[in-house]
């Protein structure tokens, strides 16, 4: 099959479109044919194998990469229940170094469990973009913050990917959202539906004056130390990745009426089609903000390096 392949860790240009193997179909799983895909800070990480890329895809090369997906079921398994041939789904592929397979890619193998239906309404490339944005914020807000509706959440790096679905979907659970972004973005961010965009270049959050029953550290590049004071009594500071001042974060919370934890997305049925219900019903912008075919990989993967990105990139596979 076709798909972009990772010859070697390094640089982007390390990538190529080629023939690969397509995967193999057990019992359990079921063949999806990928009509759309989407770029993600983690598939930079998986390309470069720093910053944790290594535990997030297989290193065997050559590899097929990307992990989110929206496609058409081609072939099911003899124990899969509830999905047919012909029945469009979407979600992403898990983040672990026994994923060898790739979404920027002609086909996946992947459980029933693990994707969701597809409605008419929402393209392949809305529904791969907001598969693993989505899961990270509603699992991130609902699960590990404890998100009530009537609360307030300060969602940090609110126009990148999971930022801006953050806010959207902290709005759609009844929350009162602040989002952080550059003064270049702050209208976009804007558009979300936050009640406040802080320019962090002009008030870090050092300097924020207000306090928050959640602080969702979208852009990974806080700490528990510092949004402890930020945080109202009971409420919780949640990011996107394990480190050593996070490890240290959670100790102290133990100690504290103040809690800390970290998301490691799952995907999974409800979530994705709760998410779906959300684009359908207009609480959720998927936010695309270009789609590339898949021979401009290079492109994309280029583009969400730049940091200019508001919301998305998507990436169609059929050409």
């Amino acid at each position: 099959m076709r798909a972009a392949i990772l010859d070697k860790s390094g640089a982007i240009e390390n990538v190529r479109i080629g023939e690969i193997e397509p995967p193999k179909v057990t019992d359990g799983t079921m063949l999806v044919r990928v009509c759309a895909a989407s770029v993600n800070p983690a598939d930079l990480k998986v390309i470069r194998g720093k910053d944790g890329g290594g535990f997030l895809h297989s290193k065997n090369f050559p590899a097929a990469i990307g992990f989110d997906f929206s496609g058409v079921v081609e072939q099911v398994g003899a124990n899969v229940r509830g999905r047919s041939v012909g029945d469009e789904v979407f979600g992403h592929l898990a983040y672990s170094p026994s994923t060898k397979q790739g979404s920027f890619a002609e086909l996946v193998a992947v459980k029933p469990d693990t994707v969701g239906v597809k409605p008419p309404a929402v393209r392949h490339e809305d529904a791969a973009a907001a598969a693993t944005v989505g899961c990270t914020a509603l699992q991130g807000l609902r699960d590990r913050g404890r998100l009530k509706s009537g609360q307030t959440v300060l969602v940090n790096g609110a126009s990148g990917g999971v930022g801006s679905y953050a806010v959207q979907i902290a709005l759609a659970l009844g929350a009162d959202v602040v989002g952080t972004a550059s003064a270049a973005k702050a209208r976009f961010v804007e558009s979300l539906g936050v009640k406040e965009v802080i320019d962090y270049r002009e008030t870090p959050l050092s300097s924020v004056n207000e306090t928050f029953d959640i602080l969702f550290d979208a852009a990974s590049i806080s700490s528990f130390g510092e949004a402890k004071r930020l945080l109202n009594r009971g409420g919780a500071y949640v990011t996107l990745l394990p480190s050593p001042s996070l490890i240290g974060g959670m100790f102290l919370s133990l100690f504290s009426s103040k809690r800390c934890g970290f998301v490691t997305v799952q995907s999974r049925a409800a979530d994705l089609e709760q998410v779906a219900s959300w684009i359908v019903s207009g609480a959720l912008e998927t936010s695309v903000e270009e789609t590339f075919p898949l021979s401009d990989i290079h492109t994309a993967l280029s583009a969400l390096d730049s940091g200019r990105v508001r919301g998305k990139l998507a990436v169609r596979i059929g050409e």
